[in-house]
């Protein structure tokens, strides 16, 4: 929107699949020159590190050479094609469907051009020469074996055989001991976007965390890989976030087949969309027991969205009189594609856009960078079946419905998912359904991602070290001991 990380925004920075770019057309290869021999070039793509790394340019060895993304992966993304001129590079990553092509500044010491990948608009990129690799940033937080639990790899299908879902199961470790247990059991939900079982995002695990942390305090986790997504089959495209609630009671069907899991203590903690999802889950199953919303939804999903990007135009730095005119044009997208009564049309929101366009200075349109592709990436997100079931979602006939004990905490630094909005809305639905089991925590200092954050702002989310608050952590188990009676 992030995810990715932005969870719940038009444009989701939760991977590099995010980045995008183009390069008109170069004179003939030449390979071995020696401007381009084996060298580091760094640069950002937002808040995102890049580096594209040139491993051999000798005549007898194929060109080759490697993308490293430090800030969201451990991996080398391999380069399937690389071109070098004179003084222009173009290096394609097919695994990720991204190309970098620059030409030489003048100094030899940058490579200035443009990112391309997918569909996404082009985004401008600078590289430069550097004789030293980036660090990558540190996750001191993520659980390293051994482990004092067991961890399961474990597979199941849901009612039709349609999905079969990868997953981990963790539980508490009971050999050498004579007792025989059951335990309460919990599913983590991720947020929006594809994700997989440790919701992964800027090299973060934050499913890994709360599940290593739950586990040692005497709870078995499941967290699953999303629809084609690691070892989980399926795809992603064309659905909803009511398609991801019947995933989660696959899963909750799977839990009951197992004799070491306690039938009736099986829960749902569900982070950002996974907030709106558990409660979707659970008033259509009378085996869910409790719930955990981690930054979930408590608003309409157009009031959600029209703030998120408001407030996160301005803590990027955005001039008054640019997030003015971003608003009014996102404000008039989003209400059309929310009305239910007209299903919205590309068509229509090409007029939208065109109209907004013609309002505007074309100093402003020059300095907010908002060009016709950045418009077609928003129209593409916006028109997808996700986000139109999202904008036009409404929590509370749902929240109305939930009468287990439910615990609602944000962060209240979390620009995606405002925690004064979100949780008041979360309240006066469990209040209207006489829920008499419920907890409400604003956690100051905290981002969406459970993180302690200067602002809040999504590019600090690759910046910090902390995956998760260990106070939220705290709260979290203490709320779960006591209501599974452990």
């Amino acid at each position: 929107m992030t995810k990715r990380n932005i969870i719940f925004s038009i444009s989701r920075t939760s991977s590099i699949g995010l980045f995008t770019l183009f390069f008109s057309a170069l004179t003939p290869i030449v390979q071995g020159q020696a401007l381009f021999t084996p060298s580091l070039w760094q640069g950002k793509i937002g808040s995102v590190r890049l580096i594209l790394a040139i491993d051999s340019t000798t005549q007898s060895q194929p060109v080759s050479g490697h993308f490293e993304s430090p800030d969201q992966t451990d991996d080398q993304l391999p380069i399937s094609n690389l071109r070098i001129t004179a003084d222009s590079l173009v290096a394609t990553s097919s695994l990720i469907r991204g190309t970098f092509s620059g030409r030489l500044s003048s100094d030899q010491q940058s490579l200035v051009g443009v990112w391309q990948q997918g569909k996404i608009a082009p985004i401008p990129l600078t590289l430069r020469r550097s004789k030293v690799s980036i660090t990558k940033s540190k996750r001191p937080q993520t659980p390293r074996p051994p482990f004092p639990y067991r961890s399961d790899s474990v597979s199941y299908a849901n009612a039709d055989g349609s999905i079969r879902f990868g997953a981990t199961l963790t539980r508490p470790d009971l050999s050498g001991t004579s007792t025989s247990g059951r335990f309460p059991t919990v599913i983590l939900i991720t947020g929006s976007g594809a994700q997989d079982r440790d919701e992964t995002i800027f090299r973060h695990k934050p499913f890994a965390v709360i599940a290593d942390h739950l586990t040692r305090n005497g709870f078995a986790v499941l967290r699953v890989d999303d629809r084609g997504v690691g070892q989980t089959t399926g795809s992603f495209l064309g659905v909803t976030s009511a398609d991801f609630a019947q995933d989660v009671l696959a899963g909750v069907a799977y839990l009951k087949t197992r004799s070491d899991v306690d039938p009736k203590r099986i829960g749902l903690i569900g982070h950002s969309d996974g907030g709106l999802i558990a409660p979707l889950a659970a008033v259509q199953s009378p085996d869910v027991a409790y719930i955990v919303s981690l930054a979930g939804v408590g608003v309409k999903g157009s009031k959600l969205l029209k703030k998120q990007m408001a407030t996160d135009n301005r803590l990027e730095g955005m001039s008054p009189s640019a997030q003015a005119a971003m608003s009014s044009l996102m404000n008039d997208l989003i209400d059309r594609v929310a009305d239910p009564a007209i299903p919205a049309t590309r068509t229509d929101l090409d007029i939208i856009y065109k109209r907004w366009q013609r309002g505007q200075t074309a100093e402003l349109l020059s300095s907010m960078g908002y060009t016709d592709q950045s418009a077609n990436s928003s129209i593409n997100s916006l028109l997808t079946p996700w986000m139109r079931y999202f904008l036009a979602y409404d929590p509370a006939p749902v929240l109305r419905q939930i009468r287990i004990p439910l615990l609602a905490m944000n962060g209240e630094k979390d620009f995606q998912v405002d925690a004064k909005d979100n949780l008041n809305g979360i309240s006066i639905g469990l209040e209207q359904a006489g829920n008499k089991h419920y907890r409400i925590v604003a956690l100051p200092g905290l981002n969406h991602m459970f993180q302690t954050a200067p602002t809040g702002a999504g590019s600090e989310y690759t910046q910090l070290e902390e995956t998760f608050s260990p106070q939220a952590l705290r709260i979290m188990t203490e709320w779960l001991t006591k209501e599974v009676g452990l």
